[in-house]
Protein backbone atom coordinates (compact mmCIF):
# COMPACT_ATOMS: atom_id res chain seq x y z
CA UNK A 1 0.00 0.00 0.00
CA UNK A 2 1.04 3.55 -1.20
CA UNK A 3 1.49 5.93 2.33
CA UNK A 4 0.76 9.65 2.23
CA UNK A 5 0.97 11.53 5.02
CA UNK A 6 -0.88 14.72 3.50
CA UNK A 7 -3.93 12.49 2.02
CA UNK A 8 -7.38 11.65 3.15
CA UNK A 9 -7.93 8.01 2.96
CA UNK A 10 -11.89 6.92 2.15
CA UNK A 11 -10.89 3.20 1.63
CA UNK A 12 -10.53 2.75 -2.19
CA UNK A 13 -8.55 5.65 -2.88
CA UNK A 14 -7.34 8.67 -1.41
CA UNK A 15 -7.12 12.78 -2.58
CA UNK A 16 -4.38 15.21 -1.09
CA UNK A 17 -5.31 17.87 1.32
CA UNK A 18 -3.99 20.49 -0.76
CA UNK A 19 -5.80 19.72 -3.74
CA UNK A 20 -9.05 19.76 -1.78
CA UNK A 21 -8.00 23.20 -0.26
CA UNK A 22 -7.32 23.97 -3.57
CA UNK A 23 -11.23 22.68 -5.33
CA UNK A 24 -12.76 24.27 -2.06
CA UNK A 25 -10.76 27.86 -2.85
CA UNK A 26 -12.51 27.78 -6.41
CA UNK A 27 -15.67 26.83 -5.28
CA UNK A 28 -15.67 29.84 -2.93
CA UNK A 29 -14.85 32.13 -5.76
CA UNK A 30 -17.29 30.70 -8.17
CA UNK A 31 -20.24 31.09 -5.17
CA UNK A 32 -18.93 34.55 -4.53
CA UNK A 33 -18.77 35.70 -8.59
CA UNK A 34 -22.16 34.24 -8.69
CA UNK A 35 -24.25 36.05 -5.96
CA UNK A 36 -22.02 39.22 -6.76
CA UNK A 37 -23.49 39.78 -10.51
CA UNK A 38 -22.69 43.43 -12.54
CA UNK A 39 -25.40 43.12 -14.44
CA UNK A 40 -27.96 43.22 -11.59
CA UNK A 41 -27.25 47.14 -10.75
CA UNK A 42 -27.92 49.51 -13.65
CA UNK A 43 -24.90 52.13 -14.93
CA UNK A 44 -25.66 55.78 -14.50
CA UNK A 45 -23.85 57.96 -17.16
CA UNK A 46 -22.46 61.46 -16.19
CA UNK A 47 -24.02 62.75 -19.98
CA UNK A 48 -25.85 61.23 -22.98
CA UNK A 49 -24.25 59.56 -25.78
CA UNK A 50 -24.28 60.59 -29.10
CA UNK A 51 -25.20 57.80 -30.51
CA UNK A 52 -27.80 54.91 -29.00
CA UNK A 53 -28.71 51.61 -30.07
CA UNK A 54 -32.58 51.87 -31.10
CA UNK A 55 -34.90 50.79 -28.26
CA UNK A 56 -32.11 50.65 -25.38
CA UNK A 57 -32.96 52.32 -22.26
CA UNK A 58 -30.08 54.67 -20.19
CA UNK A 59 -30.09 56.75 -17.39
CA UNK A 60 -28.51 59.89 -17.10
CA UNK A 61 -27.59 61.90 -13.87
CA UNK A 62 -26.51 65.19 -15.97
CA UNK A 63 -28.34 67.55 -13.44
CA UNK A 64 -31.51 68.35 -15.61
CA UNK A 65 -33.99 66.42 -13.57
CA UNK A 66 -34.87 67.73 -9.72
CA UNK A 67 -33.09 66.30 -6.82
CA UNK A 68 -33.32 62.45 -6.22
CA UNK A 69 -34.40 62.24 -9.88
CA UNK A 70 -32.02 61.00 -13.37
CA UNK A 71 -32.75 61.12 -16.88
CA UNK A 72 -34.44 58.20 -18.53
CA UNK A 73 -33.55 57.63 -21.96
CA UNK A 74 -34.66 55.60 -24.93
CA UNK A 75 -33.06 55.53 -27.72
CA UNK A 76 -34.97 55.83 -31.38
CA UNK A 77 -34.46 54.41 -34.90
CA UNK A 78 -33.13 57.06 -37.29
CA UNK A 79 -35.25 59.71 -37.69
CA UNK A 80 -37.79 59.64 -34.66
CA UNK A 81 -36.78 61.81 -31.44
CA UNK A 82 -35.62 59.94 -28.27
CA UNK A 83 -38.07 59.59 -25.34
CA UNK A 84 -36.77 61.16 -21.90
CA UNK A 85 -38.37 61.62 -18.71
CA UNK A 86 -36.93 62.44 -15.25
CA UNK A 87 -37.69 59.23 -13.30
CA UNK A 88 -36.89 59.00 -9.15
CA UNK A 89 -33.16 57.20 -8.68
CA UNK A 90 -35.34 54.97 -6.58
CA UNK A 91 -37.01 53.09 -9.74
CA UNK A 92 -33.70 52.19 -11.39
CA UNK A 93 -33.53 48.51 -11.79
CA UNK A 94 -31.20 46.77 -8.86
CA UNK A 95 -30.97 50.48 -7.20
CA UNK A 96 -30.82 49.58 -3.25
CA UNK A 97 -34.37 50.53 -1.65
CA UNK A 98 -33.90 52.70 1.30
CA UNK A 99 -36.55 53.11 3.91
CA UNK A 100 -39.94 51.26 4.16
CA UNK A 101 -41.05 48.45 2.25
CA UNK A 102 -43.71 49.02 -0.84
Amino acid sequence: MIACTGCLDDGASFVPKRILRRLAAWAVLLAALFVVHPSYSQKLYPYEPLMMDPYTTIYVNDGSCSAGKVLKVRGAPRNQRRKKSCVPMSDLPGAARTGASR
